[in-house]
């Protein structure tokens, strides 16, 4: 049996806690939960419980998410300092360095923040739900605003580069696979 790794090293974290895409519902929309985990979670954590079957999880974004964690130094959830994206894993194997491991994160928030800023200016509100949500809705969508056209494909186009760019730099293929699989049922 495979030992879970509850804590990254210390580099690791230097890069995560610059990021917060796993927290902030951009990669995912929610977290797994360890057996006996509910009741000995942070009230917040506790708040966005949910279930499905025998799996527990609770829903992203995480309420302790402002930017960044605001108790990533007190009692979490174990899959909040166990969980290493692909970015994480490919910095420890020695294939990127950590420069370059925070230019692929400040990149990937500067990216996410242009994908808003034309949310804003096609719908003209602020959009503050997660990347995951804003895919969602956009999903939804049946018609959009006939004199935004050109633009709204432009959005299409730039969700679409930016999740191609999760999946490359921060999300592992098992993963991927695993979204498409549970979207082809």
């Amino acid at each position: 049996m495979a030992k879970i790794l509850t804590e990254s090293p210390i580099k690791e974290q230097e890069i995560c806690i610059q990021c917060g895409l796993c927290c902030d519902g951009t990669l995912f929309g929610h977290a797994v939960l360890q057996k006996g985990e509910r009741g000995n979670l942070p009230e917040k954590i506790e708040q966005q419980y949910g279930n499905e079957g025998e799996a527990e999880f609770f829903t992203l974004p995480c309420a302790y998410f402002e930017g960044k964690c605001t108790i990533y130094d007190k009692k979490k959830a174990v899959v909040c300092s166990a969980f290493r994206c692909q970015l994480l894993k490919t910095f420890a194997q020695g294939d990127v360095s950590q420069q370059d491991a925070v230019k692929i994160v400040t990149d990937a928030l500067k990216f996410k923040v242009e994908i808003y800023e034309l949310y804003k200016q096609i719908f003209g509100v602020d959009f503050k739900l997660s990347f995951r949500e804003l895919l969602n809705e956009m999903g939804k969508m049946t018609e959009p605003p006939a004199q935004k056209t050109k633009e709204l494909a432009l959005l299409k186009a730039k969700c679409n580069i930016y999740e191609t760019l999760l999946i490359k730099n921060f999300k592992s293929i098992k993963t991927f696979e695993a979204m498409i699989d549970s979207t082809v049922e």
